[in-house]
Formats: C-alpha cells, sequence, structure tokens
C-alpha cells in the first residue's frame, strides 16, 4: 500500500514540477545575482541575491542592496516572496499532511489555483523529493493531502465550480488523481468565465 500510495504521488509530483524545476539555469551556488525581495507590506527591493544550495532556498535570503553593501539575512517570516536570476519565490503557509508548514515556493502557474513547488530531502531515504502547493483564494494545500480519499477532498477543494467538483466526486474517466494537472487547468480556464 505504502508503494502505492508512493508511486502516485511520485506520478504527481513529477507532472506539476518540471515546469518549477525547469526553470533552474547554469548558476554557481553562493554567487550574488540581479533579483529582489518583497517585503511583508508589498513594497519590492531590489539588489542581489545570493544563490543558496537548494536545502536553504526555501528557508532563507540572503540579500545586498548593492554588491559592495552589507549581507542581510532574511527568514520566509520575515518576507512575502524574492526573485534570484530567473526564479520567483513566495513565502506562503500551507496545509502539509500532518501540520501546516511555510516555505520559501517556487512560483509555477497562476491563475484561480495557484500552483508552487519546492523540493525536499529525505535523509532517511536520502532521496530528493518533490512537493507542490495548490493555492485559492482562501486555502493552500499540499497536494499530498488529497491522495487519501482524492475524490472526495479533491472536489471539496474545487467547490467554487460546482460542475466539476461534482465530476472529480464522482469518479467520472479523466477526473482522478492522476489527472490532477489537467483539472486544475480545466479550472483555472472555467474560472475566466
Amino acid at each position: 500500500m505504502k508503494s502505492m500510495y508512493r508511486n502516485t504521488v511520485f506520478a504527481i509530483c513529477m507532472a506539476f514540477s518540471l515546469v518549477g524545476f525547469s526553470q533552474e539555469g547554469n548558476y554557481r551556488l553562493f554567487d550574488y545575482y540581479e533579483g529582489y525581495i518583497v517585503k511583508g507590506d508589498g513594497t519590492k527591493e531590489r539588489g542581489f541575491i545570493q544563490y543558496l544550495d537548494e536545502s536553504d532556498r526555501y528557508e532563507k535570503v540572503v540579500f545586498k542592496k548593492t554588491m559592495d553593501s552589507k549581507k542581510e539575512k532574511f527568514k520566509v517570516k520575515d518576507l512575502s516572496g524574492y526573485k534570484v536570476a530567473d526564479t520567483e519565490y513566495k513565502s506562503l503557509e500551507y496545509e502539509d499532511v500532518l501540520f501546516k508548514g511555510r516555505n520559501f515556493l517556487i512560483v509555477g502557474k497562476q491563475g484561480c489555483i495557484n500552483t508552487y513547488t519546492m523540493r525536499k530531502y529525505d535523509s532517511e531515504d536520502r532521496t530528493w523529493s518533490g512537493i507542490v502547493v495548490l493555492e485559492t483564494e482562501d486555502r493552500a494545500v499540499n497536494y499530498q493531502k488529497f491522495a487519501l480519499g482524492f475524490a472526495k477532498s479533491f472536489s471539496e477543494f474545487l467547490k467554487d465550480d460546482a460542475e466539476l467538483s461534482q465530476k472529480v466526486r464522482n469518479g467520472e474517466k479523466g477526473y482522478g488523481i492522476l489527472r490532477m494537472d489537467q483539472i486544475i487547468a480545466e479550472y483555472n480556464e472555467r474560472c475566466k468565465s
């Protein structure tokens, strides 16, 4: 059962995360690149951001106003987001599988449902795994929360579109867990109308 759950979650993660992770170019770790930080009040401050190791860039930011100025360090709670090189991050609190989490997440597709990605290192398995967070106007959720009881939990997440929500709840063909990215795309397209 655990193996099947992991394979399903991995397939979903790969579908969502390819966009987010393909943004990373050939940047050297710990070098500074042009970018900006977004403070809690929404003001942007341009400067230079240190390109941190992947295990750190979801939790902190090292910023300089100019290349010659003193570096400032910020944690997730200090900023609304930041951009380094060609990758934009948003500070987001989200429902995780057991608890709430808060990280800088890579901004993915934006719409009525926004998608964000990050990777986490599992020291026990010594592997990286992808995480996708889905955000609506009033809720942000790690996609893994939908894995068990998908039809019920995901249809509730889509409740603002009664017709689409019902298709997911009924388990209609093409509206299952492995098609979550297409369901979100359909939701975003329909909510524009």
